[in-house]
């Protein structure tokens, strides 16, 4: 009789558990401070090898997922690591992402897809407009090709641009680049090839905002620049020798972007501010590798997204709140050199070693 009564209680117990306590955690906390935003944040899951889109709140742990159906798993196997953007469409409380060279889809809450872009060069960026049409990237795009596209509700282009037209000479951008650094990137030290030749993913076109006075701002990672283009694709303005350039944006101080800069085998990656006049602050210097993830907050704030960590700042560099993916250490990104490989600490995930790509902010969980 007692066991039996034991057993009720147990169970009766584990029962009324918060469902919190059992969640998935996929991040470690390491600053939380008061005033950090606290919603929650979504993202393509490159990391866990679930097929699914995962939202995390600021504990680190799965507050909502949805599991891809199975016409999308067969497509996404060998291209979700290559640039799978997300965006939160507050009005309806839904969630529009890209699996890259497939398409571009919106799925809201209870699981209901919608694909609205077929486009075997999508990825890395897009946006829905306050007119209704899409501006998406297609970052691996050849020379000739047009690497940004709007497109209207009903699928027709209304809007493209090619960096072809505009910026032919694509070696005069790499001037100021180490002989040893270019050598690199271009594979002829090393395997790893960053600025492939014959035309092939020549400008790797990877950030695209649609500005308020009706410009475009567009990054070219290969050619180490952003450039502010008209409605007639003409180009206004641009910012160059910023290292393998990510996440260029519009700001209240000038703009905000992301580098890859690398000096005697250390890698420098920063967050780069950059006034409209063209000066330049390094925030965070070493600390963060391979930023691909700037979101614009309230208050000037900005939600960071590294290969494996998420943490907001603001202007001055100043952390709020941050988190690593439990998977890989506290200080993994930092102090790393030709020595300390990424390869070598960073070796579990889906898309290790640069698992995170992007994620977005959404909606308070209470």
């Amino acid at each position: 009789m007692k066991k039996r009564l034991l057993i009720l209680i147990i169970s009766f117990t584990i029962n009324i558990i918060p469902r919190s306590l059992y969640a998935e955690k996929l991040f470690d906390v390491v600053t939380k401070e008061p005033s950090s935003d606290q919603r929650s944040i979504a993202f393509v899951d490159t990391v866990t090898g679930k097929d699914r889109i995962v939202e995390v709140n600021m504990s680190g742990k799965v507050v909502w997922e949805w599991k891809f159906p199975s016409n999308l798993i067969g497509k996404r196997k060998r291209s979700i690591c290559k640039g799978s953007d997300i965006k939160y469409l507050k009005s309806k409380d839904e969630l529009l992402f890209i699996i890259p060279s497939v398409g571009a889809y919106i799925v809201n809450r209870k699981g209901n897809l919608k694909k609205v872009i077929e486009d075997k060069k999508i990825s890395h960026d897009i946006d829905l407009l306050p007119n209704g049409n899409f501006i998406y990237v297609r970052g691996w795009a050849d020379k000739g090709e047009d690497e940004v596209r709007e497109i209207n509700q009903r699928g027709k282009i209304v809007w493209k641009w090619s960096h072809a037209e505009h910026f032919p000479n694509r070696e005069k951008f790499l001037l100021n680049i180490p002989k040893k650094t270019k050598m690199r990137w271009k594979g002829e030290i090393g395997r790893r090839k960053t600025l492939k030749s014959g035309g092939i993913d020549w400008a790797h076109v990877n950030g695209v905002e649609r500005l308020e006075n009706g410009d475009t701002l567009i990054s070219l990672r290969n050619f180490m620049m952003f450039v502010i283009v008209g409605p007639d694709g003409k180009p206004k303005q641009s910012f160059q020798d910023i290292w393998l350039v990510h996440e260029p944006h519009k700001t209240a101080f000038g703009y905000i972007a992301a580098d890859r800069f690398v000096k005697r085998g250390r890698f420098l990656h920063s967050i780069i501010k950059v006034s409209n006049g063209g000066e330049r602050t390094n925030l965070l210097t070493g600390q963060f590798l391979t930023v691909r993830g700037i979101e614009k907050l309230p208050n000037q704030r900005f939600n960071i997204t590294s290969i494996g960590n998420v943490f907001e700042i603001d202007s001055n560099g100043k952390i709020f709140h941050r988190m690593h993916l439990n998977i890989q250490s506290e200080d993994a990104e930092r102090n790393l050199t030709k020595r300390k490989r990424l390869g070598m600490v960073m070796r579990k995930g889906r898309c290790a070693h640069k698992n995170l790509y992007k994620v977005a902010k959404t909606k308070v969980y209470k």
